[in-house]
């Protein structure tokens, strides 16, 4: 059984229709006459600067007739990404930067003393007494203590889960790196009806898959969880959704053959409902089979039950919004492991002059779905009750809004086709322009550091703004050979992807600015969170 829920409340005036710049006459009038190729990667000047500041923290205890604890935090700087935490015996975590007034630190195992080691031009402070009579150590707590015996994998550091970034460095990290098992961008190959999954790191495509029976499906969005292991990607003519599983692991044999039959790349695409690691595949309601292109578009990854021992999410949904030719917006929110419909949301009045709807969508880190039209409105669903809020404010349409994300704060951020970048404050409800940078902005994403990265046309460009301090920091990064750039995503090293519907994807250095080029795209058109970066900015702490 599904709840469903409906609202009519609107706050500010509605906008008024404004005039559509050619350049971007949004998602359903933009076409290429690029075909489909084997994949393939050029490399223009890259230079990969990584850099990662290790934390480590060391916890050990002794009983006799007393404890002792101590607890040391190193900020060095090293070109590794690892990170020491409790249960850990060996020393390969050990930083060799140059820290200032802190203290690198490992633990050495379960002693009669506490014992940290690092290399450190700072003291170790932390001692405390304890007394006789403790109770018996309790397996996966987080500490490690005298007399445990307990697998590795459950004596897991307090901070170890809030300390593993997988897509998006930490706070702590000043440069790019961090600890993840894979990194992949799901780019939707919009002419062809497919998907691609590329290794960010090889810009190797690693497997092609069809995301609705109807080659004509036309996808666009797609969303990655938290860790990365499900994509979803909307079918918005056919009026579907499908998610996929990113690992074989998570693939499943349904023919129970006893392997895993998937796609092995660009050159490999399986039937439609014949590859193992499409997990479901979903038709929304009502049927917008060829109206209008009506979506589904937005799609927003949701996370819930992270486990202390694994740091692994056990929850995973996803919300989904699409428009009805009668004016009003649809949202369900379903399960990400079987798409199975939990809630659904109807908003009756969405604007007849917001011609394609709901159009960009993103969680926050209270599990609100965040939803922006294409000149407006912006509203903002709260999963806990399912209520509404919505805002129509007339700026919203004056910078023809049109990429939309949420930085670190959860404040939703705006690319218009007027150039211009806006942003909103939830605790003032207040909008602010932020001035123009010529031609016509689209798809947006904002990294680790509070750096927002928007795709520009008139004038094949990056555009980057600090959210910070509200500065439009560069509005003219050229991407060379570039011809109409779309989505905009952050991988797990913090590079900056950009999707050109020219068949290409760019890789760019932050650092420095310099590309490179994955080829072998067709026609993709893709503006949403590709590679999970987005969720895991809400999700882990900044």
């Amino acid at each position: 059984m599904t709840k469903r829920h409906s609202t009519r409340h609107l706050l500010g005036a509605l906008a008024i229709p404004a005039l559509l710049l050619g350049a971007c006459n949004g998602d359903d009038s933009a076409t290429t006459d690029a075909t489909a190729t084997a994949g393939s990667s050029t490399t223009a000047t890259a230079t990969a600067t990584a850099t990662a500041t290790a934390t480590a923290t060391a916890t050990a205890t002794a009983t006799a007739t007393a404890t002792a604890t101590a607890t040391g935090t190193d900020s060095g700087t090293d070109s590794g990404s690892e990170s020491a935490t409790s249960g850990e015996s060996d020393s390969d975590a050990t930083t060799t930067g140059d820290p200032t007034g802190e203290t690198s630190s490992t633990t050495m195992g379960v002693s009669d003393s506490a014992t940290t080691e690092g290399t450190t031009e700072g003291t170790t402070a932390g001692t405390t007494e304890g007394t006789t009579g403790d109770p018996d150590p309790v397996c996966g707590n987080g500490i490690i203590e005298a007399g445990e015996d307990c697998d590795d994998g459950n004596d897991v550091d307090k901070d170890k889960c809030s300390n593993a970034c997988t897509f998006v460095p930490c706070d702590e990290q000043e440069g790019m790196g961090g600890m993840f098992d894979y990194s992949y961008i799901w780019v939707a190959n919009t002419s062809q009806g497919t998907v691609s999954k590329i290794d960010t790191q090889t810009l190797v495509e690693l497997g092609r898959y069809r995301t609705d029976p109807n080659t004509n499906a036309s996808p666009s969005r797609t969303a990655v969880n938290v860790d990365g292991r499900y994509a979803a990607v909307a079918n918005r003519t056919a009026g579907t959704i499908a998610a996929f599983a990113a690992d074989e692991d998570d693939c499943v044999d349904a023919n129970n053959d006893g392997m895993i039959t998937t796609s092995s790349g660009a050159n490999d695409i399986k039937a439609f409902g014949e590859d193992e690691c499409m997990l479901w595949h979903i038709t929304v309601e009502p049927n917008n089979n060829g109206n209008n292109q009506k979506g589904p578009r937005p799609l927003g990854w949701d996370f819930a039950d992270q486990n202390p021992n694994t740091c692994k999410w056990e929850t995973h949904t996803l919300w989904a919004g699409w428009y009805s030719a009668g004016g009003a917006a649809y949202f369900w929110h379903l399960d990400g492991t079987d798409g199975t419909v939990l809630d659904d949301v109807e908003v009756p009045v969405w604007g007849s002059q917001n011609s394609w709807g709901p159009y960009g969508g993103a969680v926050d880190s209270d599990h609100n779905f965040w939803v922006a039209g294409w000149h407006g409105p912006l509203i903002r669903i709260n999963t806990q009750d399912l209520s509404v809020d919505m805002w129509n404010d007339p700026m919203l349409n004056q910078v023809d809004s049109y990429g939309m994300a949420l930085d670190g704060q959860g404040r939703p951020w705006f690319g218009g086709c007027s150039g211009e970048v806006a942003r909103f404050d939830p605790e003032t409800e207040t909008f602010k322009n932020l001035g123009d940078t010529g031609g016509c902005l689209r798809g947006l994403m904002v990294d680790g550091k509070g750096t927002a990265w928007i795709a520009g046309n008139g004038g094949c460009r990056l555009v980057e703004v600090d959210t910070a301090t509200d500065t439009i920091v560069n509005p003219n990064i050229p991407i060379p050979g570039c011809q109409t750039p779309v989505g905009i995503s952050i991988d797990a090293e913090g590079y900056v992807w950009v999707v050109d519907q020219n068949g290409k994807a760019y890789k760019m250095n932050p650092d420095d600015y310099s590309f490179e080029q994955f080829t072998g795209l067709s026609s993709p058109y893709t503006y949403s969170d590709m590679t999970g970066a987005g969720i895991q900015l809400q999700a882990l702490p900044q």
